[in-house]
């Protein structure tokens, strides 16, 4: 007996077919991707209840697209067996593809059992068709339908799984792709199939009992295809689930990365910080050790740091840790490892087979490239660095030891002058210490009112009248006995102490000084140093008139003394801040002359009242001519400028003479008073003011 096809319902029973196999690979699919294992287990019974229920759908509407003679009956339990039949074929197939490396041989079964079980499907399906006398099948056409159900099952595996096998999950297209061919294995097994069966010309199906098939085939295929579809959009939704958490465990790895950046480097000038520094000295150590390799390490320090960041505030003060990390870098390439260890502290780290000599080279070049100016924030900054260097294997052999005596090394530099540097050598622990130890006891005594001031007089050298006094600063540690000046000021710029300590001087001096007049003891001006770096304080006008109106002294008996040195560093902003002290009252003079610059063109530019002339000069001006021409410029300088002058270090009549004769105001110096204490100098100004017409005039 012959039937006629509907190829509209043929080509559904394809499309169904593809679809059930799309929705069972795709589900599938995700066990490679998924890391629970109960999470694998329901996507792959998943993906094998699709692919059979999808199998079972497509051999109804295969059915029904099919048109016999006579009315068609299906046997319900029969068929039930048939989708078991199926899904469980398609779960063992989908099983044995998807675990692990798909090797020839599980493709082969996996194949098998997914061509088998579409055969059995198909053909207990038919069994279901109750009718009598029963179905017969030609063998030829039998044995081609399980051998294209099997052959195309194992292409369709093959496509699916196969064909990234690095990669967790198949791309789209593949899928599509092995689910056209998974589709033909299905349809071509079931029309092959049909094609083998033998209907009997005058058979007859037992209606009373049997489903209409067309009622079986649409219930079928509705529900297959909400089962495909849910099952579908329940694949989609997880896919987009776990791209998001892709790219959150991607966003999260970058962010992770960022956050190891941000623990090993310095977040200022995006440099290796110490933890990193000593995590590569670690390295290098047990390389250089294996190859038996000299390196060194350099700690290197910003001198006079500290005074800038307070002076012109902590916005300068980044600034110019952010410039001199640039400026290290390049002049020391990169093969050199740069980090930023401290506030303004540097540790350098050279490659292997650096020797000394070479050391010697590129330290150099860090000290050269730290001289020049630096252009911040509109202020031109001039600093200096010291650094220290250790020698693997000279002057250590673990990390500690090498980056402890670069630092002592460092010290040592500051400790000769700073703006050099230094090797490190047995001997220099114990100068750090000590440079420690002062600069500790020099804030405690700070703090504990432990200073003092003494008061060196100034004398007319016209009439010997006291025509004023300078405030100088003292120090004496029940540990460290008298700490001469010269000890006490580089310590303090280097430590940021400068600052506190010049308020205290020039607190100390005003308060002392007016007190004095208020007693009637005296009524001369006091002159206070001020360094560079209280020069370039921001507040600095604000904190003298605050100290004025507080102790009570007139502007006028104050003087303000300054180096060349310090007022040439930026001539613009000192000038501006001179003019801005002269409008208070105070008197300007500049200390030292003739050591420093000796710019004429810009000295003449500055609101000064006085030149000061250094020691050094009035001591040779009998013995050295020289130092006589040199005394007698500034001399004849400071009159053509309409300034006042001043001697330093006037120590016998001879010398004073000299300075008469040349009309020069002032002297001080041992020959008049050492400086004073407060008590010694009141009664000096008793004794002086009764015997002083006593001294050749």
């Amino acid at each position: 007996m012959q039937g006629t096809y509907d190829l509209a319902l043929v080509a559904l029973s394809y499309f169904v077919a593809v679809m059930a196999s799309f929705t069972a690979l795709d589900l599938a699919g995700r066990v490679r991707a998924t890391k629970t294992a109960l999470a694998r287990r329901l996507w792959l019974w998943g993906g094998g209840f699709a692919m059979g229920t999808g199998i079972w759908a497509m051999h109804f509407i295969g059915m029904l697209a099919l048109t016999l003679p006579m009315q068609m009956g299906y046997d319900l339990p029969i068929t039930l067996a048939s989708m078991l039949a199926a899904v469980g074929a398609s779960v063992l197939a989908l099983k044995i593809v998807n675990v692990g490396k798909l090797t020839h041989a599980r493709l082969g079964l996996g194949g098998l059992a997914m061509g088998i079980g579409i055969c059995i499907m198909h053909y207990v399906g038919m069994a279901a068709m109750e009718m009598e006398p029963p179905i017969r099948y030609q063998m030829g056409l039998f044995l081609a339908s399980v051998l294209v159900a099997i052959s195309a099952s194992v292409a369709a595996l093959w496509l699916a799984f196969n064909l990234n096998p690095n990669r967790d999950r198949s791309p789209w297209w593949q899928r599509l792709l092995a689910a056209l061919v998974m589709g033909v294995a299905i349809c071509g097994m079931h029309y092959t199939g049909m094609a083998a069966a033998i209907m009997p010309e005058h058979g007859m199906t037992m209606e009373a009992s049997a489903l209409s098939p067309v009622q079986l085939s649409v219930t079928i295929a509705l529900v297959a295809g909400c089962i495909m579809f849910t099952s579908l959009i329940l694949s989609v939704y997880d896919a987009h689930l776990a791209s998001r958490n892709a790219r959150l465990a991607d966003s999260l790895q970058k962010a992770n990365a960022e956050l190891q950046a941000m623990v090993l480097h310095d977040p200022l000038t995006r440099l290796p910080n110490r933890l990193l520094f000593e995590d590569r000295l670690d390295k290098i150590l047990a390389w250089a050790r294996r190859q038996q390799q000299p390196f060194g390490v350099f700690f290197v320090d910003l001198d006079r740091f500290k005074n800038v960041n307070d002076s012109l505030g902590h916005h300068v003060g980044d600034a110019l840790i952010k410039a001199a990390a640039q400026r290290i870098q390049q002049s020391l390439g990169e093969n050199y490892l740069v980090a930023r260890v401290g506030g303004d502290e540097f540790m350098v780290l050279t490659p292997t087979g650096t020797d000394k000599d070479e050391c010697v080279v590129m330290a150099s070049r860090v000290v050269e490239a730290m001289a020049g100016a630096f252009d911040l924030d509109g202020h031109e900054v001039r600093i200096s660095s010291s650094v220290g260097v250790s020698l693997y294997p000279a002057n250590g052999i673990d990390k500690h030891e090498l980056m402890i005596h670069a630092d002592a090394a460092m010290y040592h530099a500051k400790a000769a002058g700073r703006n050099n540097l230094q090797f490190f050598e047995q001997g220099m622990l114990s100068a750090a210490e000590q440079l420690n130890n002062l600069e500790k006891r020099l804030r405690q005594a700070l703090e504990q009112g432990e200073l003092s001031l003494a008061y060196q007089p100034k004398i007319a050298t016209d009439d010997n009248s006291l025509k004023g006094l300078e405030a100088l600063l003292r120090w004496y540690d029940a540990e460290l006995g008298t700490v001469p000046p010269d000890r006490i000021i580089p310590v303090a710029e280097d430590t940021g102490l400068i600052l506190p300590l010049g308020e205290w001087v020039l607190r100390t001096a005003c308060a002392q000084t007016a007190a004095w007049h208020r007693e009637g003891r005296l009524a001369v001006p006091v002159a206070v140093n001020l360094s560079a770096i209280q020069l370039n304080q921001h507040d600095l006008v604000r904190m003298v008139q605050k100290i004025l109106n507080e102790t009570g002294l007139a502007p006028q008996f104050l003087e303000l003394e300054l180096t060349e040195s310090a007022v040439m560093q930026n001539p613009e902003r000192a000038r501006a801040i001179l003019q801005e002290l002269r409008d208070l009252g105070v008197a300007i003079s500049i200390d030292d002359f003739g050591t420093g610059y000796s710019n004429l063109a810009q000295l003449k530019r500055f609101p000064i009242d006085r030149l000061k002339i250094d020691r050094s000069f009035t001591a040779g001006v009998l013995t050295d001519s020289q130092d006589a021409a040199i005394v007698q410029a500034v001399v004849a300088l400071a009159h053509s400028l309409k300034l006042d002058v001043v001697a330093e270090g006037v120590e016998t009549q001879e010398q004073l003479d000299f300075i008469r004769a040349l009309n020069g105001q002032q002297y001080q110096g041992y020959l008049c008073s050492k400086a004073l204490g407060v008590r010694e100098l009141e009664r000096f100004i008793d004794s002086w003011q009764t015997q002083e017409n006593t001294v050749p005039a």
